[in-house]
């Protein structure tokens, strides 16, 4: 784990006061009085967060972060100033009534309570609500319906409910759309209702014309393309277009299908913008609505570019090259490349590249890959995409990887932002600097099991997936949810070395408070069951389970538990040279270890724990969890905001073991970009010293003639080995090809308690979630 020095974090907190003893925007107003509270009395239909969006008058108010902050010391940076206006209250006096008058509140009475007290105001709506107006009954009326098309079924007015004019608008709409999605586009339904004398309640009552039944009509095609600034005529075939379409000329209307329509044309990379409407200028009969189609496209051909900065990964740059209409039809070819770990061995002693790799694992990675995508394929829902890439890719400590092969599949659009997608991603694997991982994970410690985990080998899943995005916004959302399912499997059938199968499901939430304030969740779960690895067998002739190192599951990082470095979360081992085991660490003491302790696995490195020159090595699990709860709010009109959040999550060997999980709570800034937040948080976590396991070179004996003298290891004297006829004293020892996975494990991690070392801070661009 990267620790957060002393020094950084007294200037981040350093920083949070400079800016505090600016004044805020409001603070220079002079002769005004503050609202320091606005209260609700009497309300029951509505709560007070209802209300509250209802009306204009705010208190002055400090975002939950700061509160224990700058706040807290009285410092008015972040702090939202608003003062007393009497004539914004009389007409928050009138949004209220027209409000409650609205849902049937027809004998509401509102006033207000001002107190004051040393230049601040205290606003108070009393409210008495009195009796509601209730649907008493509802009724359809005018033409005769067909029952089996369920117009009067489950409106959002019932019988009982106060009679809100705004659940009568939308039950009128509810009954016209349902109307109109069943053939009858010419179709008008009218409102209105009846108050019985001397009570309270009222006849409710919507008048139904039918119209003729209707039919698509003819449907016309516009379009056009800007080039250089001028219009010229579209490259889109009318055929393409048509084939789009979820109707056709001739076919019963249902107006769904226009939207429906549209939204398939935007799914055309080249289109820019779709317009799909009834044609009003066209003469025909009423049981026929032609439509018109406006399509306005882009470039032929694109090129973009872009790149990102985080501490996972460093700098990294991409390039793309698009044909958007490739051989026609609406296809698109694309060219793309892209490196990362740029100036990872540069910027590594900074918070910017904390997370990034050294060594093997901070050099370039690369990526390339063509790809083709047809957009219709037998239905404008599916479509059809096939690419070959090549990749060099690395998990620090944990592995580095090669990879060349193709990737298949079809995307099917069910509805709501949804996605069904079936994959195929043959490739040729070729893991390096993993050994040790091996050893660890696998207990593939000789040579001959390592060269073949780490020479070429076949993986090949086939992945279904589903995805459904009902969030508001792309970058920062407000409002609805993500979700995921994917499903994984790998075996001989699919033409893969490897054997599993691999289960995620990921889910987030939204949902804002106020204007300002947003609180998102987020829920991870996933499981793999290992299969048989047919190259590797143990004794008996059983093939071992393995899962691929890059599918196994990892925690921590800045879109997972922040209160860890990239994949630090979970299960994990200790390398330590063997060298550093043997040597005397000063003139007189014994050294950690002795050869035989080497040799027959008994070592216990713990002694070296004072000088720690472990290296951590991630292993990953088969099960994971995370969750997250986080209050996103805005400091000043959208630009700058912040969070505080509570992560929590665990890795786990093999399966879910719900008592060790991690719990890490943080806080952070957020500027808001076109291209999403630029995002720094900080996080601290709670983790307890763990008993790991450790991985070392075996040695063997010295053989005069056949090694090299520069590869005798420095021991101090009294060395043994029980196969050796020669004085103890005479023994040499050299690192042998064979690694040791020593039995006896080491107590690691930071101490109990307070410590600075338990901060860990991201950078990235995006929201984690």
């Amino acid at each position: 784990m990267t620790g957060l020095p002393l020094g950084r974090l007294a200037l981040l907190f350093v920083g949070i006061l400079v800016f505090g003893v600016v004044p805020a925007d409001g603070a220079g107003q002079v002769g005004r009085e503050e609202v320091a509270s606005v209260d609700f009395l009497g309300n029951v239909a509505f709560t007070d967060a209802e209300l509250h969006r209802a009306i204009l008058t705010e208190a002055t108010s400090c975002p939950l972060i700061l509160a224990v902050t700058t706040c807290a010391l009285g410092l008015d940076w972040g702090r939202s100033f608003f003062y007393y206006s009497p004539r914004t209250v009389e007409v928050d006096v009138l949004r209220l009534t027209e409000l409650y008058r609205a849902h049937g509140y027809r004998g509401v009475q509102v006033d207000t309570l001002i107190t004051r007290d040393d230049r601040r105001v205290s606003v108070g709506f009393r409210i008495d609500e009195g009796e509601p107006l209730v649907v008493g009954s509802l009724a359809l009326e005018g033409d005769s319906v067909d029952a089996s098309l369920g117009l009067g079924a489950n409106l959002p007015l019932r019988r009982g409910d106060p009679l809100s004019f705004l659940l009568m608008q939308e039950t009128l709409d509810t009954l016209t759309a349902r109307l109109k999605n069943s053939g009858y586009g010419r179709a008008e339904v009218f409102k209105g209702f009846r108050r019985l004398a001397e009570s309270d309640s009222a006849d409710v009552y919507y008048t139904v014309y039918l119209g003729p039944r209707t039919r698509f009509g003819p449907i016309s095609i516009t379009q056009r393309r800007l080039e250089d600034g001028r219009e010229v005529p579209g490259v889109l075939d009318d055929e393409v277009i048509l084939g789009r379409l979820p109707f056709a000329e001739g076919q019963l209307f249902r107006e769904r299908q226009i939207r429906e329509a549209q939204r398939s044309l935007y799914q055309l990379d080249i289109v820019t913008r779709a317009r799909v409407e009834e044609d009003t200028a066209s003469a025909l009969p009423d049981s026929l609505i032609p439509v018109r189609i406006e399509i306005l496209e882009g470039d032929l051909h694109r090129v973009r570019a872009g790149g990102g900065l985080n501490s996972a990964e460093c700098v990294n740059v991409e390039g793309r090259w698009a044909s958007r209409n490739f051989y026609g039809g609406g296809r698109t070819i694309q060219v793309r490349g892209g490196v990362s770990n740029l100036l990872a061995s540069t910027l590594q002693p900074t918070p910017l590249c904390a997370q990034a790799g050294t060594r093997e694992y901070g050099q370039l990675n690369w990526s390339v890959g063509v790809d083709f995508n047809q957009p219709t394929f037998f239905s404008p829902a599916t479509r059809f995409f096939a690419g070959v890439f090549g990749e060099r890719q690395s998990l620090r400590n944990i592995f580095v990887r090669d990879a060349f092969g193709l990737d298949f599949g079809l995307s099917r659009s069910v509805g709501g932002n949804a996605f069904l997608n079936l994959r195929l991603r043959p490739q040729l694997n070729r893991l390096d600097a993993a050994e040790v991982i091996l050893c660890a994970t696998f207990s593939a410690c000789e040579p001959e099991d390592i060269n073949v985990l780490q020479g070429a080998n076949w993986l090949s899943p086939v992945a279904l997936s589903f995805t459904q995005d009902r969030s508001d916004r792309l970058f920062s959302p407000r409002s609805g949810f993500r979700a995921l399912l994917d499903l994984e499997a790998a075996s001989g059938i699919t033409g893969s070395d490897y054997s599993y199968v691999r289960a995620v499901a990921d889910g987030s939430l939204y949902r804002s408070l106020d204007q300002s304030t947003v609180l998102a969740l987020r829920l991870r779960a996933g499981r793999i069951e290992a299969g048989a690895f047919e190259a590797l067998r143990v004794l008996g002739g059983q093939p071992i389970e393995i899962v691929p190192p890059q599918k196994r599951f990892y925690g921590g990082g800045a879109n997972s538990v922040r209160g860890f470095a990239q994949s630090t979360l979970g299960p994990r081992s200790l390398s330590v040279g063997v060298g550093q085991l043997l040597r005397r660490p000063a003139p007189g003491q014994a050294p950690a270890c002795q050869p035989t302790e080497i040799r027959t696995l008994t070592c216990d490195g713990t002694p070296l724990l004072d000088q720690n020159p472990f290296r951590v090595r991630p292993i990953g699990g088969l099960a994971t969890f995370e969750g997250s709860v986080e209050l996103r709010f805005d400091f000043s009109d959208g630009v700058l905001g912040g969070a505080a959040f509570v992560d929590v999550g665990q890795v786990w060997p093999t399966d879910f073991d719900f008592g060790g999980l991690e719990l890490t709570p943080g806080i952070g800034l957020r500027y808001n970009t076109l291209f999403g937040p630029v995002r720094l948080d900080l996080a601290y976590s709670f983790r307890d010293q763990e008993p790991l396991r450790v991985v070392t070179s075996q040695i063997r004996p010295f053989v005069q003639g056949q090694d090299s003298d520069d590869d005798r290891i420095d021991v101090a004297p009294a060395n043994t080995h029980p196969s050796c006829p020669c004085a103890p004293e005479l023994i040499d020892w050299v690192i042998s090809e064979d690694l040791a996975l020593l039995s006896s494990r080491v107590l690691f991690g930071d101490d109990p308690g307070f410590s600075l070392r338990r901060f860990q801070i991201h950078f990235s661009i995006g929201q984690a979630f």
